[in-house]
């Protein structure tokens, strides 16, 4: 059995601190430990090993509007990037990520080493761990190097109230009408939310941040990435974190 340093406690983290644990290793988890958010249409695209139901938890109801380079141009400022507007059927089989991510965290919450990562931390954790190492922290954050560049998009996230009648359903609207401003709408596990690039005039229960594009950085190579954030690049959902580092601790 072999210790695996895991840096972050998000549910990307998590999940991969679970993948280390499915593959008979321990996870070591650094992070700040503060219990994420999840923001907007985020659920869990397969089963997870002895914390998900083996069967989908529920089907998405997936919606266009529009077309699919508008949708990109929205999203991204160029209509010839690929998105996920392509990715899904009509109905997509999906786990409940919330749950998930409830059940990690009162599984690892008292093992969380409660800390800044710095780059002292991570020097520190190659001295002890070597290359076993998985970061889930955003890639922008453990640069440094200035001339390295990151490049995203801002996104802001609103919360809704959910409709009483649609509380069981799980639907997500693709908006590529450029009439809109907004580009996502989404019923998750009860939660109601829209998605936008542009600022709501309204900033009561909005959540800000960076939707990862693409990166030159190249440090801490002995550093797995996994996750959107940490590979800073689009399309990385939350599963294949939990599948990458469970391959990278399968072969310890």
């Amino acid at each position: 059995m072999t210790q695996v340093a895991v840096l972050g406690c998000g549910p990307a983290g998590l999940l991969c601190a679970w993948a280390v644990e499915q593959a008979g290793h321990t996870p070591i988890i650094f992070s700040r430990k503060e219990k994420s958010q999840i923001p907007g249409s985020q659920h869990l695209h397969g089963p997870i090993p002895n914390l998900t139901s083996q069967y989908p938890e529920g089907t998405i109801q997936f919606v266009r509007l529009g077309t699919a380079s508008d949708y990109a141009l929205k999203v991204y400022g160029d209509h010839t990037r690929e998105t996920g507007w392509d990715n899904y059927l009509q109905v997509y089989p999906s786990w409940n990520v919330i749950n998930a991510y409830e059940k990690l965290w009162a599984h690892y919450e008292d093992t969380i080493t409660d800390t800044d990562v710095t780059p002292e931390i991570i020097q520190h954790s190659i001295d002890m761990f070597g290359d076993e190492i998985i970061s889930t922290l955003p890639a922008k954050l453990l640069c440094t190097n200035p001339v390295h560049k990151f490049r995203g998009v801002p996104y802001y996230i609103k919360k809704l109230p959910t409709p009483p009648a649609d509380e069981k359903h799980e639907l997500v609207v693709y908006n590529g009408l450029l009439s809109d401003p907004w580009y996502r709408w989404s019923i998750l596990g009860g939660l109601c939310s829209i998605e936008s690039t542009q600022p709501f005039d309204d900033p009561t229960d909005v959540i800000v941040g960076t939707k990862a594009v693409d990166n030159n950085c190249d440090c801490w190579p002995e550093v797995h990435r996994a996750g959107r954030w940490a590979e800073w690049t689009h399309g990385v959902t939350m599963y294949k974190a939990y599948l990458k580092a469970y391959e990278i601790a399968r072969q310890l």
